[in-house]
């Protein structure tokens, strides 16, 4: 197993830069490190792989054709792209409640208006929303469609609520819908009071509605929710008329409550060979919002189509940036002669950590090769020292510890094996002239004395103390 004080430098490092690139010699086991790193994390991660064709319009937002009309006309459309889709998601996703912040005992926890009302682990829109149902059929929560006066009647059926009016509930539902749209138009924009809010506001972002009120009712529960749940606890002091963002003073067992709430989850986008794509035509705009001291809302940028993003309640509609609690981590290796390097500009907003091929052997754990680990080991060792030895600064002239063989290529020894393990020098044979081979060629090609070399990796390769255990 990899040690934990491993995956504990690399975390330091990637939450205090933002940005990391994992680099080294192919084979080193650089993409299951960082999806390693972001589960040690607790994170949440999504994975894209660049290459050469990849554009702004996959990575930010792009048009894209529409399906056929009945009369067969194509059109576009503005689309996210996959990291704008995964920052989006970052900021509607839920927020975690630590542990401490649940003790059964603690009573500097109670709200003054839901009388201890449990509450779940996120504040993500569907969450609250499911959570505003049970209040109401449970009779805890008091809705108004004029404050303070008018109070709502509201009654819950199958997953929808339903409103009391003209004395009756038939017909008179709550579109779940329009209701996400005014809560992200006005939680994005920290606005948590909307008691006043006038008619003309709520017709700018649902369309007109003579039922407008019915709808601030309802997203005004929900904002006290989810302020709720991001402080835990707060003071409301007349709800009718402003609400009060106090929180009550935690006792002294629980002084952090606050501190450990606002460390946000984690999210991690992984892009693999990120050097394979054209990286400044990739990021586009989006240069300048992943630089790790421009993260968050200070970060905000106009993207390609701004523009055409047309629905208010949209998180990035005034334009785009990074959140606070997105990392990025980017694997590549240098010595790909088919790929473009990455400009200086684009390097200094990322921390470089070389990944070598002889201290990252985690993925030769795999239960097949357990007997067969410290072995293949001190093969790898050996083959790597003659490739370029990184002690004596010896070797192959041209190479150097970038074109070592990780650990990778030795785990398809498993492929190989049979049950009883009695095949091993065969083994080792198909992986050298399965996999080995074709590889160290191409580092030489081209090079002083090539075949020489590569004749000389070989006889490393077959060491006759490999087989000294065999039969």
């Amino acid at each position: 197993m990899e040690n934990s004080d491993k995956f504990d430098k690399y975390i330091q490092l990637l939450e205090a830069n933002k940005n990391i690139i994992l680099t080294g010699a192919p084979g080193t086991g650089k993409t299951h490190l960082a999806k390693a790193i972001a589960e040690r994390m607790g994170a949440e991660y999504e994975f894209v792989q660049f290459h050469p064709s990849y554009d702004y319009t996959d990575f930010v937002e792009g048009l894209r054709p529409t399906p056929p009309d009945k009369d067969g006309n194509i059109g576009f459309e503005r689309k996210d792209g996959v990291f704008k889709e995964f920052c989006k998601k970052t900021i509607l996703n839920s927020c975690t409640i630590p542990q401490s912040a649940k003790s059964d005992n603690d009573t500097s926890k109670s709200f003054n208006k839901v009388d201890n009302y449990p509450l779940s682990k996120d504040n993500s829109f569907y969450s609250l929303y499911d959570e505003l149902k049970r209040r109401i059929q449970n009779n805890t929560v008091t809705l108004y469609t004029v404050y303070p006066r008018n109070q709502m009647e509201v009654q819950v059926s199958g997953n929808d609520i339903l409103y009391k009016k003209g004395g009756t509930f038939i017909s008179n539902y709550i579109d779940e819908n329009f209701v996400y749209k005014i809560f992200n138009y006005f939680r994005n924009r920290n606005i948590l009071d909307i008691s006043n809010e006038t008619k003309d506001i709520f017709f700018k972002i649902i369309g007109h509605t003579l039922n407008y009120t019915y709808y601030r009712g309802i997203v005004q529960e929900l904002l006290y929710m989810n302020k709720e749940k991001e402080n835990i606890t707060f003071v409301e002091t007349e709800k009718q008329n402003s609400f009060n963002e106090d929180i009550v003073q935690t006792n002294e067992n629980n002084i952090n409550i606050i501190e450990e709430i606002n460390s946000i989850k984690p999210y991690i986008f992984i892009i693999d060979e990120i050097n394979r794509g054209e990286i400044s035509k990739i990021f586009g705009e989006l240069f300048f919002s992943i630089d790790p001291g421009y993260r968050g809302e200070k970060g905000l940028v106009k993207t390609q189509y701004q523009n055409l993003i047309t629905d208010e309640s949209d998180p990035f509609y005034e334009g785009f940036y990074v959140p606070k609690n997105v990392y990025i981590i980017g694997t590549m290796n240098d010595i790909d002669r088919s790929v473009e390097s990455m400009d200086f500009a684009m390097r200094r907003r990322f921390a470089w950590i070389e990944i070598k091929a002889n201290e990252n052997t985690g993925m030769l754990d795999d239960e097949k090769l357990s007997d067969m680990k410290d072995e293949i080991i001190s093969i790898m060792k050996r083959l790597n020292a003659a490739i370029w030895d990184e002690d004596n600064n010896t070797g192959i002239e041209g190479l150097s510890a970038a074109y070592h063989i990780g650990g990778s290529y030795f785990s398809k020894l498993s492929l190989y094996l049979n049950k009883e393990h009695t095949n091993k020098q065969e083994v080792y044979e198909s992986l050298w002239n399965n996999h080995l081979k074709g590889v160290l060629f191409e580092y030489l090609r081209g090079t002083i004395n090539a075949m020489e070399n590569l004749k000389m990796l070989e006889r490393v390769y077959f060491n006759q103390d490999i087989y000294d255990t065999e039969g």
